[in-house]
């Protein structure tokens, strides 16, 4: 009976350990990854105050390839101006009327179409950014009309 008790936690061991080892790097890796990003934000110049987390950061990767992370933000400015400009416009920024259906979207920060991504990129240790507008890259003339910050467009953390 007690050799039974030995295999049974030796096989549970084989299995737990891994699998609590593997938890621990993507934490590891995760938490390093949200460091860069936010280091790249602080050196856009961007308050820490007027950061709003739109998706968080998480872990990417494809089986034996680099592995990326991203993150996306909006600013409490861009988050009021973006209202500003659905309320006044009567349809949001990807072409979708404005209705009494569809107003509490404007409620919500994560519903703000103007945002900011960020990827960190595990293998060139580097953070590349960009801008959104309704989900799609923005352009030059949309950045500067819309925007309420300049970000830097790639930081390396050599």
């Amino acid at each position: 009976m007690k050799k039974w008790k030995i295999i049974l936690l030796v096989v549970s061991l084989l299995i737990a350990l891994p699998i609590l080892g593997y938890i621990s790097y993507i934490h590891f890796r995760t938490t390093q990854a949200e460091n860069r990003i936010d280091e790249t934000i602080a050196a856009s110049k961007i308050p820490e105050d007027e950061v709003i987390v739109v998706e968080k950061i998480m872990y990417n990767s494809k089986v034996f390839a680099y592995e990326w992370f991203p993150k996306s933000i909006t600013t409490k400015k861009d988050y009021a101006n973006w209202k500003k400009i659905v309320t006044e416009k009567q349809q949001f920024l990807n072409g979708v009327k404005l209705t009494s259906k569809n107003k509490s979207k404007l409620d919500s920060p994560k519903n703000c179409e103007l945002t900011y991504s960020f990827v960190y990129e595990s293998d060139s240790k580097s953070v590349s950014s960009s801008y959104s507008y309704a989900g799609n890259e923005a352009t030059p003339s949309q950045v500067k009309e819309y925007f309420s910050y300049t970000i830097l467009a790639n930081k390396s953390f050599k």
